[in-house]
């Protein structure tokens, strides 16, 4: 979905676990990427701890993961690592603007992805982990070629093709997705929207700019407006791309251009409803298939006396 060259201009070298910055004329070497839920506020570090790093920097949580996903990279042989918490300057609009809306693709573009389950000691919780409950870690799952997943203790958990029939449970995201064999844009843009119903963010905007990536179009973030602006221009950009969503969802332009119309509310419950839909004609297309299977071994048994 995303050119090639849409890469990261800021990565970690994780020899050092100091931030590196790019021309846009350099060649951007292979790196990795860490997905992983943010910690309560202030455990994680920024831009700013990393380049002038304090004693107290060690201690926090926020550190301690980027310290062990650089190891990670280093031993799968990669020199360089982008974090979300410490390559964007989060206090610098000019950096979010330019950043957020490149995201997709960075992700998309990394040699790999290592999700951090900070809530997963076994195998067995890993479908329940918050992180599958999370806005921004919907592009995190599908972008990337290659996911590793990693419980609390960084133990390896399996990758996305592994586990995809499992996160395809969980998430309703096809598993020819998860293990690359389909294309994204072969996708319906409506189904592809259902996959982010019941996530959240701790800002309400982010829900609606961590799907631009995903959705193939570009919202700016503005962190001042209100969350529902931040929806309706969602919804615009979709209208202007996909001209079908206006029958399928309900939505038109002139509704999107009342400041008291919520797209994430009309959209959402149609998409709810969309969703429902599809997962009871899979689930009377299994009760098919198994009942012909049934059937199928009864005919078989017979021919056997």
């Amino acid at each position: 979905m995303f050119p090639v060259d849409i890469c990261p201009l800021t990565l970690i070298d994780t020899h050092t676990i100091k931030p590196v910055v790019f021309e846009q004329t350099d060649t951007i070497p292979a790196y990795a990427v860490l997905s992983h839920q943010w910690s309560k506020i202030g455990a994680e570090v920024t831009y700013e701890e990393l380049v002038l790093v304090q004693s107290t920097t060690y201690q926090k949580s926020g550190y301690q993961k980027i310290n062990a996903a650089c190891q990670k990279a280093l031993q799968d042989g990669y020199s360089y690592i982008w974090v979300d918490t410490c390559c964007i300057i989060q206090k610098d609009e000019k950096d979010l603007k330019e950043n957020i809306p490149k995201m997709y693709g960075f992700y998309q573009n990394s040699a790999v992805c290592y999700v951090y389950l900070w809530d997963v000691v076994s195998k067995t919780q890993f479908r329940y982990s918050e992180w599958f409950k999370r806005g921004w870690t919907l592009q995190e799952l599908v972008a990337p070629r290659t996911v590793k997943f990693f419980d609390s203790h960084w133990q390896y958990l399996g990758d996305k093709h592994g586990l995809r029939e499992e996160i395809f449970r969980k998430t309703t995201i096809p598993p020819d997705i998860l293990s690359g064999t389909q294309s994204v844009q072969d996708i319906a843009i409506v189904d592809r929207m259902t996959w982010a119903l019941e996530r959240k963010t701790t800002e309400k905007q982010d829900l609606a700019y961590c799907l631009q990536g995903l959705l193939g179009v570009t919202v700016v973030p503005n962190y001042q407006e209100f969350w529902l602006k931040s929806f309706n221009r969602l919804g615009r950009a979709l209208l202007v791309k996909y001209p079908e969503l206006e029958k399928e969802l309900g939505v038109s332009d002139a509704q999107l251009s009342d400041p008291d119309y919520s797209f994430r509310d009309c959209a959402w419950q149609r998409l709810m409803e969309i969703r429902d839909e599809m997962l009871m004609q899979r689930l009377n297309l299994a009760r098919t298939r198994k009942a012909r299977n049934y059937r199928g071994f009864n005919v078989q048994k017979d021919t056997l006396f």
